[in-house]
């Protein structure tokens, strides 16, 4: 008798707490009650970031004790799954599984989803071998990451407050003279880019409070970027890709990965487009762009701080962020031509301006490695690309 899918998730459960197990304990080991004393601490500080970020009127004592009431309830599969992770996990798989259903597009025996204890910046698909079950995880890393760079590039955009609403210009030329023109901004993106780089961004990277309407770019931005991610491991699952981990043997595995973008790209525009209001960088794939040229950028300064050059070695199984990026334009053939122009050029603003930046970025960190300093060796900074 053939198993059941909820039979195959159940070993798809398992597996995952294999896969957790095989890692070392660290600073992203934190149980539930650990995450509510956190919670219990932090009071002021969360009342201040709300007060900043959405302004004093939604400064309510109980939106701490909501954002408590809502760890206490999130099931956790396996002890070491870290309960802000794995939240924010269980939140972006509901939305990727809800769009597929309404989408017509089956998700086989379904998928076992979590997070990992590590500080890696790390977005895995597992096929689970003999069922056509996966497992997808994002680490706590990945998370610390998307939110360091959301409020990074939030910050850097100019916002214009209207009356009821507001506007965002992410012309290269204006926003890099904004950055230009700003010593703490060019140094938060120093100190980002570098931290991740030399492998402990998610611990040394100092607090920065994002106000309005900043603040609402950063969070369509993060969510953007996490979802893409996400829908991308899932692709990896619903297409029946590789075996887990792609071979250099593999002559399908950019393919595959292609492959995985276009339905990634799909899922983030319907979402992106029923959500209220609408996520411009979901659906356009911008923020998509965003992670993937910053994680290059970190790629390219840790190679910096190892050998001074920034050159690093091409993938055999994925392409590089520029062809991906590139290939966006042929998954926007089917819509209206003034909507695929807009695509297109937010797109392109977002990867003009992070080369423009990287430009600057560049001697800083050769400057680091003249006066030797060099990266954390366990950091796994070099392997993580979506796959």
């Amino acid at each position: 008798m053939e198993p059941s899918d909820q039979e195959e998730r159940s070993v798809a459960e398992d597996f995952r707490r294999q896969l957790q197990e095989r890692l070392p304990t660290g600073p992203a080991d934190r149980s539930k009650e650990d995450a509510l004393r956190r919670i219990d601490k932090s009071v002021d500080l969360l009342t201040e970031i709300n007060t900043v970020s959405w302004g004093r009127e939604s400064s309510n004592p109980s939106m701490v004790e909501q954002l408590r009431k809502e760890l206490e309830s999130i099931p956790l599969m396996s002890p070491r799954d870290e309960p802000f992770t794995h939240a924010i996990m269980k939140t972006l798989c509901e939305n990727v599984e809800s769009a597929c259903r309404t989408l017509g597009i089956p998700l086989r025996s379904g998928v076992a989803y979590g997070s990992s204890p590590t500080l890696a910046v790390d977005a895995a698909h597992y096929r689970v071998h003999f069922t056509d079950a996966s497992v997808i995880t994002l680490s706590a890393g990945f998370i610390s990451f998307c939110s360091h760079i959301s409020k990074m590039f939030s910050l850097s955009l100019e916002h214009e407050q209207h009356e009821k609403t507001f506007s965002v210009c992410f012309k290269p030329n204006r926003v890099f003279a904004k950055i230009g023109s700003d010593p703490a901004l060019k140094y938060y993106w120093t100190e980002i880019i570098g931290a991740y780089a030399f492998g402990s961004g998610p611990l040394i990277v100092k607090q920065r409070l994002v106000p309005s309407p900043a603040s609402i770019t950063r969070v369509q931005l993060l969510q953007g970027m996490e979802l893409f991610s996400v829908a991308h491991e899932y692709a990896h699952h619903i297409g029946s890709h590789g075996d887990g981990v792609a071979t250099a043997e593999d002559s399908n595995a950019k393919r595959e990965e292609y492959e995985a973008d276009s339905l990634a790209l799909t899922l983030s525009r319907y979402i992106g487009a029923n959500e209220q209001p609408q996520n411009l960088y979901a659906m356009s794939g911008a923020s998509a762009v965003l992670l993937l040229k910053c994680h290059e950028c970190v790629r390219r300064a840790r190679q910096i701080l190892r050998t001074g050059s920034e050159t690093i070695q091409s993938s055999r199984t994925h392409p590089n962020s520029s062809d991906r990026i590139a290939a966006f334009d042929a998954f926007d053939e089917h819509l209206p031509k003034s909507e695929r122009e807009m695509f297109k050029q937010t797109r392109e603003d977002f990867e003009d301006i992070i080369d423009a930046v990287w430009a600057k970025l560049r001697p800083w960190y050769v400057e680091m490695h003249n006066h030797g300093l060099r990266p954390a060796e366990d950091s796994s900074v070099d392997s993580w690309l979506p796959t």
